[in-house]
């Protein structure tokens, strides 16, 4: 007789933190950037919008900064809708 196979293990084995002090550090360091990606994405979405509202072209802007027309047409719709609704 053969002996039985051992049972599969499901799925990977669970990762532990070996350096609590530093993981919580890196979190905060994740919170900060991420915060400020926020900030600085609304930014763009502002500063476009406006640059659109005087007369640049949404093609203009976008060579101005290396982005397809399309994008900066994102970026006014969104700014745009975002406005609205700060407005509502």
């Amino acid at each position: 007789m053969s002996t039985p196979t051992p049972p599969r293990r499901v799925g990977k084995p669970r990762k532990t933190v070996s350096d609590e002090e530093r993981a919580e550090e890196l979190m905060e360091e994740l919170r900060q950037a991420d915060l400020l990606i926020r900030e600085t994405t609304n930014r763009r979405l502002d500063i476009a919008l406006e640059a659109h509202e005087i007369g640049m072209t949404t093609t203009k802007i976008g060579n101005a900064v290396g982005v397809s027309q399309a994008a900066v047409s994102k970026w006014v719709r969104a700014a745009r809708e975002r406005r609205t609704q700060s407005n509502s």
